[in-house]
């Protein structure tokens, strides 16, 4: 049901489009993404379930978003989060995915801030679950992107990173969008994805894809400082885990 409804609805969009077809197979990759981190959080069949629904919608907005403004800018277009629960909620389309209506506050509520700067107070463990996991899926694999596929154009020029951006990094801080002011900038944002990450068991995923984009985006010794913290970030997040886990 999931998959073929999924599939009916994007048949719509003009599959030989390179940008549909990138949303269509990230959608994909992070449903399978989060039912695979799921599984090994230990959570119950029924949410492993919804982790799957909610990670093949997450970007459901983006097909319709490319149609009407012919561009995935947000801050040129529309927010894709919250225009993805337009898309499923306020048009019905989230009924042929699943009919469990209990379920619905907890997908609109993942979605709605899978892209945010940070996820808002909510003191319903279930719903804050499954939206801190859906972020990590869905930035692991927006690094595999940049690191492997080489889908997305991001390429290093010659200019300086701004000084709050790097001391953001050294705080292990999410930046602020306000702060970019060149193509470095914005490559260095990436970078700090990382420090959002809320599951220790997404942290090897993103090791190994954000190491894939070092190695296409540095020039020099550009981005070397910054790689050099958010690695040691990682494996310091994956040692303790491990020593937890023993």
């Amino acid at each position: 049901m999931l998959t073929q409804a999924f599939d009916e609805y994007v048949s719509h969009y003009d599959m030989n489009d390179e940008n549909i077809a990138l949303k269509y197979n990230h959608s994909y990759r992070v449903m399978e993404l989060n039912e695979r981190y799921a599984r090994e959080l230990g959570f119950n069949e029924e949410d492993i379930e919804l982790a799957r629904i909610i990670g093949l919608l997450h970007d459901f907005g983006r097909f319709e978003q490319l149609r009407v403004y012919h561009s995935y800018n947000d801050a040129k277009t529309v927010d894709h989060a919250d225009y993805s629960v337009v898309q499923l909620f306020d048009k019905g389309e989230i009924k042929k995915y699943t009919d469990k209506e209990e379920d619905y506050e907890i997908i609109k509520f993942a979605i709605e801030n899978h892209n945010k700067f940070k996820i808002p107070e909510c003191s319903d463990e279930r719903m804050l679950k499954h939206a801190k996991l859906i972020r990590d899926s869905d930035k692991v694999d927006i690094m595999y992107l940049l690191g492997f596929l080489g889908e997305l154009n991001y390429k290093a020029i010659d200019a300086p990173i701004t000084k709050e951006i790097l001391n953001s990094i050294k705080n292990h801080e999410e930046i602020s969008k306000t702060y970019i002011q060149n193509k470095n900038d914005h490559i260095a944002v990436q970078f700090a994805f990382t420090f959002d990450i809320n599951n220790d068991i997404c942290l090897p995923d993103m090791k190994k894809n954000l190491e894939g984009f070092y190695n296409q985006v540095e020039v020099g010794d550009t981005f070397k400082e910054i790689y050099e913290e958010v690695k040691k970030y990682i494996e310091e997040r994956m040692n303790s885990h491990a020593r937890d886990e023993v």
